[in-house]
């Protein structure tokens, strides 16, 4: 093993505030370097695979704590005057433990004890999605033991923004991301430190999730008015008329759709026999299909200007709303209900996510005019909720006009706009018909826009189908968490993270005071997962290692990171964008309109000018918390450990180093260039990662800021470790887990930085 890191002994056991104890000081001993493994193992077997264990069936996240490991009990001490070795490991961390010798073996449920006990340990699951030809796979991940303390997830700061994801067929109370419509599921999208995603979003983006939509014969609705509908609508509020079958049957019947066996022996009075025809009737391929993110703006269709628009767009809400009534009706067994949801194709699934969210949040008021004469009136029931979530997020984001939102958003003006009839996305927000998936954050975004006059128009191109974008206001610049340069400035001092925004960030002198940016990427080279790497997850980051009948001591070491030695003279010099010299042809929409730019940081150091380019749009995932650590770590999970100024600037092929394969670049992807590109097809993604690099970035937040970049410039996703959470020994395994070769250690800054804000 390559490492600057020694074994190490403590004392006694030191507590900190926030984790259970301080990592001493580093007592360097003997390095030792394997060239291959001990004689009494067999090398780790990094292509197994293990078959789909049985998941945990309670409530995931941070509601309910996942099942533990079952932990074998710790071996009864010989004497009272003789801790066990559990208890010897704990209380003084010293490795080997008190009373094993170097060259000793430890039984199979001492090892459990002794090493196991607190290390995150990680499960992956490959499910096929239901209903697509062979190849179509949704991945998760997942800690055993999660909960509230020990989550990689970012705390929830409103219910409005839990809107980005929706549970469909789970319990109602339930988390895990397999219940979710969206997928991957965007509960999981954002880790703990800004900028930063959770290990289940960064495995589930390997998944092959979307599936062809094939389409049945076009059996068309019956015709209706817009008023009829709106009518029904409104008694829909209160519920089906399940009490009178007789009357569910005449209205659907004989005013939305056709029974192809009124007439016969059979006519369909049955629940499911009218669950079956809805669904026939909305598979038709005229209707608006909201799996598609183009489609989900939904205020664009119930607030369109267009009459014939807006009137097909309720037909099919009417539609799904008496398809979603009849399968969570109260007489359906929730077995048979959960069972048709998991089967029901996209389309179909997302107009339910459509009725389901109009159903909680719109409400239809009518008013009789005349003998002949109706009008309808709408009520956003989730108004007062959305306006308070909409400050939070101006405030957190310490937006530079923050008098102007809390003006409009009082909406006391009469000569004010309403705050929900300025745009669509604003209609959209203030209405609470957020569809789950990635909308949320531009909706809220454009909405706070909508609401600050000063913006112009200048920042009304912000859109859900350009994620890697952003814009400076003023004297900041706000980036949108799916933008690499909000994953690398999310470490930046001063910054936050919300509802899938990041800043307030550095200025930029390159782009006006009020200006629109998209930024150019390439796909990251990381390994793509397959099915096999996620299956063997779990035995490929075991803390044991291979599973054995004993375990020798010297196979394991307590690696640690070095508290003592930071350095402090990195710092952000300049953000620095460039066009672009090949534009989009609808760049120019307008004035104002986004020009697509290459980013770029500068970093002084020593006297010298650092550039990192970001180029690669690459992922930085949120180590889990572990418990009781630090925890020793397995020979085989090779790392080399480096000091953030100590050559990281030019190491220029860890690709290579790390075990990535390559081939010649095709002219297309580079055209000029000869040189070899790193790809990824040719192996299992976990075959190509050999070695981990852990990158020392602790002390003041611009070195995990150069960290990030420097994994940007040249293409590397990594694990983000907080050494107040998590040992070094969890987080390499974590990174043999996702298959990624980098781990950067940070401490969230330095405390005295919190004060000084983005500019120190």
């Amino acid at each position: 093993m390559t490492s600057d890191i020694g074994r190490w002994e403590l004392s006694q056991r030191q507590f900190d505030a926030n984790w259970g104890y301080q990592y001493p000081a580093l007592q360097l001993h003997g390095l030792k370097t394997r060239t291959s493994p001990v004689v009494t193992r067999t090398r780790v077997a990094r292509y197994g695979s293990l078959p789909s264990a049985q998941r945990p069936s309670s409530s995931g996240g941070e509601k309910m704590v996942l099942p533990s490991r079952s932990l074998g009990p710790p071996r009864r001490a010989e004497s009272y005057s003789h801790p066990t070795t559990l208890e010897e490991f704990r209380t003084h961390r010293r490795w080997p433990p008190a009373g094993c010798r170097q060259d000793d073996q430890l039984e199979a449920e001492e090892a459990e004890d002794v090493i196991c006990a607190g290390a995150s340990s990680f499960k992956g699951y490959s499910d096929e999605v239901p209903g697509a030809p062979p190849g179509y796979h949704r991945f998760y991940a997942v800690m055993e033991s999660e909960h509230q303390a020990r989550t990689d997830r970012t705390t929830c700061q409103q219910n409005a923004y839990k809107d980005n994801s929706l549970n469909l067929t789970g319990p109602a109370e339930s988390e895990f991301p397999w219940h979710s419509l969206d997928q991957p599921c965007m509960a999981y999208a954002f880790g703990k430190s800004a900028g930063t995603t959770t290990l289940n979003y960064f495995v589930s983006k390997s998944g092959n999730i979307l599936p062809p939509t094939i389409f049945v014969d076009e059996v068309k609705p019956r015709k209706l008015k817009l008023l009829p509908i709106l009518d029904r609508l409104q008694r829909l509020e209160h519920g089906l008329e399940e009490d009178d079958p007789e009357e569910m049957y005449r209205y659907l019947y004989s005013t939305l759709i056709e029974d192809p066996e009124r007439y016969g022996d059979h006519p369909h009075y049955e629940m499911e026999q009218q669950i079956a025809d809805l669904i026939t009737v909305l598979s038709s391929p005229s209707w608006i299909d909201f799996s598609s993110p183009k489609n989900q703006v939904i205020a664009k269709y119930f607030d369109a200007p267009d009459q014939s628009k807006k009137q097909e767009f309720f037909h099919q809400l009417l539609l799904s709303v008496e398809l979603y009534l009849r399968i969570h009706s109260a007489s359906r067994p929730e077995k048979a209900m959960r069972k048709l949801l998991i089967k029901l194709p996209p389309p179909i699934a997302w107009d339910l996510a459509v009725a389901q969210r109009w159903l909680e949040n719109m409400s239809i008021t009518k008013q009789r005019l005349s003998n002949t004469q109706s009008t309808f009136s709408f009520e956003l029931k989730s108004k007062t909720r959305q306006k308070e979530a909409l400050r939070i997020f101006a405030e957190t984001l310490k937006w530079p006009n923050m008098d102007e939102i809390e003006y409009v958003l009082e909406e006391t003006d009469k000569n004010e706009k309403p705050v929900e009839d300025r745009s669509a996305d604003a209609m959209s927000w203030f209405s609470g018909m957020v569809l789950p998936g990635r909308t949320l954050p531009w909706l809220i975004m454009n909405s706070l826009i909508d609401c600050d006059r000063d913006t112009g128009e200048c920042l009304r191109y912000l859109t859900h189908m350009q994620p890697a974008s952003g814009f400076q206001y003023r004297a900041n610049t706000y980036w949108s968490a799916s933008c690499i340069i909000g994953k690398v400035l999310g470490a930046a001092r001063g910054v936050t993270q919300i509802a899938g925004w990041i800043g307030p960030c550095i200025y930029t002198p390159d782009l006006k005071r009020t200006e629109c940016v998209r930024i150019r990427k390439q796909e990251s080279p990381d390994p793509k997962l397959t099915p096999k790497d996620v299956e063997s997850m779990e035995v490929r980051s075991n803390p044991l290692g291979p599973k054995e009948t004993s375990y020798p001591v010297d196979d394991y070491e307590v690696p640690m990171v070095d508290r003592d030695d930071v350095t402090d003279i990195i710092r952000m010099e300049k953000l620095s964008f460039v066009p672009a010299k090949e534009q989009p042809a609808n760049s120019r929409q307008g004035p104002g309109a986004p020009l697509l730019f290459d980013a770029a940081i500068f970093f002084a150091c020593g006297g010298e000018s650092w550039p990192m380019k970001l180029t690669y749009d690459v992922d930085f995932v949120n180590a889990f918390p572990c418990h009781q650590g630090p925890h020793v770590l397995f020979y085989d999970f090779s790392y080399r450990a480096i000091k953030i100024d100590e050559g990281l600037v030019d190491l220029h092929d860890w690709g290579r180093q790390s075990g990535r394969t390559s081939r010649p670049c095709s002219a297309r992807s580079s055209p000029g260039k000869k040189s070899m590109t790193l790809t990824t097809t040719n192996q299992l993604a976990h075959m190509q990662v050999k070695q981990v690099l852990v990158i020392e970035a602790l002390g003041v937040s611009d070195n995990e800021v150069f960290a990030r970049a420097w994994c940007a410039h040249h293409g590397h996703s990594a694990i983000v470790a907080n050494v107040k959470e998590t040992c070094m020994a969890c987080a390499i395994r974590e990174a043999y887990a996702a298959c990624v070769s980098v781990v950067i250690f940070t401490e969230g800054g330095k405390e005295e930085e919190r004060d000084k804000g983005i500019y120190g």
